[in-house]
């Protein structure tokens, strides 16, 4: 360790010697670097935001000189000749300098305009490519008609032999009257030549100290500035100056640093020249720059310091190893003393450890020469007493713990809080879950989560967080089985001290039919508490609609010259009622007054609905078969010719897995209504399906058990996204597009299997996966029979 330290102190002088003798030479190159890298950074950022500002100035000044020519000249020339004429006037737009250019494009993708590359007017380029492969043209136009105006970066090839890539900054906007796109650019190559012939002019400008100056040049070699400006001395191959012309773009491609190198005197009774550089990239450009110095006579003077240091360092290493010698042959004499004193005393206690701390053999204190071991033996006999009374006691309290947790009805995980695995499990979370004790000790708890959102891995984070502040967290959660099979649990975690180590304790209970309980109550309060207010607005609107609708019938007859009684009274007021037709179809009041019959119509439906869905129905049950219905719904649905459906149902391919179940009491009609509009909705959801691969298909299925019928319609749709699950059987609510839907479909037939025939309905869907409506029907229903 002295050595280590000696050496170390003597390299520490040294690099102390050499900052203070090279540190302000390089820190100086090094700063005054910097300052030209932010000044180049500068430079082209300044270059970019100038090109920006101009294409965008150009295509303002473009736009007014074409709203302007419109403005002036649309009622006097045609538009073909006014397309003409603000074309060539933008072609001979005034530029403020030579890199810009100005091109029109329409809205189908056909080049109007294309001051650079004139050779593309009148062509269609929507779907040419930029050498990446995207559609910039296309992309020109989706920003036009999102956003109006803006920039965009666009990339093109030269065709030919030699393919060249150009890459440029243009700026849009979307001109109205013509429904064109004009535009402005500049191409970057064109602004970084600009950029770096300012550069390099600043870069000549500046001075450093007397030996100082600054250089620059390309990665392939040649000098812009500096010494050998003009020259590339990687050409010279057999001298000098092309290895270290290498060595220093090396640097600079890795990034930079410092570089010192000799350059050889041009007398040769002179010694060569010690040279200092620092130099940086400018990858985007494949330059680099630098400064340097001359440091020949710096160097002469830290070698001859470096040679005093380590003079000093062989002075003390040699009386460093002197003393060692000495104290080893001291320890050596001691060690050997001392060793037979106290071998007996530790093979005592080497005994006693070698049998480990589960043995209750103790230590003979016979044997025990020195006074500070008889009292180690004292204490580690007393502790093999302790330990073997406690050992007694944890035995029983294992077994009372063991008993515990093993009998209660709740499921009981210990989770590892550092390893997030159980390690310890109760029989009544094993039969929960399906498990046997091997598969569910060092399982982790993401494998019996559902991981159904709001109940994923991320809300299990934040609970698992607040356990470990000491918070007992209570929360619900839905988990599966070892088949899959999902079911809720009411949970409690906490931390608690479990063998003198921090666990978590989960305690877990199933709560799966008091969710489906709770689901039930509130759909039915939900219901009843709309029944009441949809009737009383299905009588209000009934009144006025049935006035528009009346009204409305009666000025299409009263003013049709099909009707006789309207032909003396228009003559008499002078009115030619064909003439009169003819103004009332030209002006669309015909239409307005067909939109208004329909709208009515459709109101009355829904009014219709409304008063459906308020009250029990007044039919009378009686016996029927289940399936015969079924088959009615199914002709009715094949035989909907409404031209306004966006499907055919005769492309449906219809599956039933019927089990013949026994005739019983329901009324048929309501029943029928209930298939017919669960039927329409699965056609209406398979025409809006995305997957055109897959066959649309509706199954039918009925199944009998000892008290009910059960019937299940399915479909291989879209499905529907769990937010919008639980609201389908309120009224009013649809996720249809306006005018396509009334809302009350589900909710009527909810009514009616519900109310009217003391049954249940209930819909499962995934995104994706299709959707299915099963209906119970019990065969004795409770409901009044009216």
């Amino acid at each position: 360790m002295i050595l280590y330290f000696l050496v170390s102190n003597y390299q520490k002088d040294c690099a102390e010697t050499e900052n203070v003798l090279m540190g302000n030479a390089e820190e100086n190159l090094k700063n005054e670097m910097f300052r030209i890298q932010d000044y180049i950074n500068f430079s082209i950022n300044t270059a970019n935001t100038v090109a920006a500002n101009s294409v965008k100035a150009e295509v303002n000044e473009a736009e007014e000189i074409a709203t302007h020519l419109f403005n002036t000249y649309k009622e006097a020339m045609s538009q073909t000749e006014l397309k003409q004429l603000i074309k060539e006037a933008l072609r001979n737009l005034t530029r403020k300098n030579k890199i810009d250019y100005t091109f029109i494009l329409d809205m189908e993708g056909t080049q109007i305009l294309s001051s650079n590359r004139p050779e593309l007017e009148q062509t269609n380029v929507l779907l040419f490519q930029a050498p990446d492969g995207s559609l910039t043209n296309k992309a020109i136009i989706d920003l036009a008609v999102s956003q109006k105006e803006g920039f965009i970066n666009r990339n093109w090839s030269t065709s030919g032999a030699a393919k060249n890539t150009h890459s440029q900054l243009e700026y849009i906007k979307y001109f109205a009257p013509f429904n064109w796109i004009l535009g402005t650019g500049q191409d970057y190559a064109a602004i970084t030549e600009a950029t770096k012939k300012d550069v390099l002019k600043r870069l000549s400008l500046i001075r450093l100290s007397r030996d100082g100056y600054i250089f620059a040049g390309s990665y392939d070699g040649t000098v812009f500035l500096g010494p050998a400006k003009g020259q590339n001395p990687i050409e010279m191959k057999e001298s000098n100056a092309a290895q270290i012309m290498v060595e220093l773009i090396d640097k600079a491609k890795a990034g930079g640093g410092f570089l010192r190198y000799t350059i050889p005197s041009i007398d040769s009774s002179f010694k060569p020249i010690r040279k200092l550089s620092y130099c940086l990239p400018i990858n985007d450009w494949g330059w680099y720059f630098g400064a340097g110095s001359n440091i020949s006579l710096l160097e002469k003077t830290l070698q001859e310091k470096h040679e005093k240091l380590f003079e000093i360092l062989l002075v003390k290493i040699s009386a460093t190893c002197a003393l060692f010698l000495l104290l080893t042959f001291a320890a050596f004499f001691f060690t050997e003393t001392f060793k037979k004193v106290l071998t007996n005393n530790f093979d005592s206690f080497e005994r006693f450890f070698r049998k480990g701390t589960d043995s209750p053999i103790k230590i003979d204190r016979s044997q025990i020469a020195f006074k500070e071991f008889d009292q180690m033996a004292v204490l580690a006999n007393t502790m093999i007493d302790s330990r073997e009374s406690a050992r007694k006691d944890l035995l029983k309290s294992e077994i009372t713990y063991r008993e515990i947790f093993n009998s209660t009805k709740e499921a009981i995980g210990v989770l590892d809080i550092e390893k997030r695995v159980f390690i310890d499990v109760n029989q009544a979370f094993l039969d929960f879950f399906g498990l046997d004790r091997m598969n569910a000790l060092g399982m982790s708890p993401e494998k019996i989560s559902f991981n159904t959102p709001p109940y994923d891995n991320k809300y299990a984070g934040e609970l698992f967080h607040k356990a470990l502040l000491g918070e007992a967290v209570d929360f619900e959660w839905m988990v599966k089985d070892a088949q899959g099979k999902p079911f809720w649990t009411d949970n409690l975690a906490r931390v608690a001290t479990i063998g003198g180590q921090q666990r978590l304790l989960i305690v877990m209970r199933d709560i799966t039919e008091r969710k489906k309980m709770q689901e039930i109550m509130i759909q039915t309060e939900k219901m009843m508490s709309v029944g009441g207010l949809a009737a009383g607005m299905a009588h209000e609107i009934n009144n006025p609609l049935g006035v528009i609708l009346q009204v409305t019938q009666n000025i299409i007859r009263r003013t049709s010259p099909e009707l006789p009684g309207n032909i003396p009274i228009a003559e008499e007021c002078g009115i030619d009622l064909i003439k009169l037709q003819d103004y009332m179809e030209n002006r669309g009041i015909n239409y307005y007054l067909t939109n208004i019959q329909e709208a009515g119509a459709r109101a009355a439906t829904i009014v219709k609905s409304m008063l459906d869905f308020s009250r029990k129905s007044n039919s009378a049950k009686s016996s029927g078969n289940i399936e015969a219905t079924l088959e009615n719904a199914l002709a009715l649905a094949s035989n909907d010719y409404d031209l306004k459906k966006q499907y055919d149902f005769k492309k449906i391919k219809i599956i039933r897995e019927y089990e013949n179940p026994p005739p019983f009491r329901f009324t048929e009609m309501e029943i029928g209504q209930v298939f017919l509009n669960l039927i329409k909705n699965a056609a209406q959801a398979l025409s809006e399906s995305s997957n055109k691969t897959e066959i649309p298909t509706i199954i039918i299925r009925t199944s009998v058990d000892n008290s009910s019928v059960h019937i299940e319609i399915e479909d291989n749709g879209p499905g529907i996204s769990a937010r919008y699950l639980k609201r389908v059987f309120e009224p009013f609510y649809s996720t249809k597009a306006p005018g396509t839907g009334t809302g009350l479909g589900l909710s009527v037939s909810y009514f009616i299997i519900t109310h009217n025939h003391s049954g249940t309905i209930k819909v499962d869907s995934n995104l994706g996966e299709g959707t299915r409506f099963t209906i119970t029907l019990p065969f004795f229903s409770n409901s009044i029979t009216h």
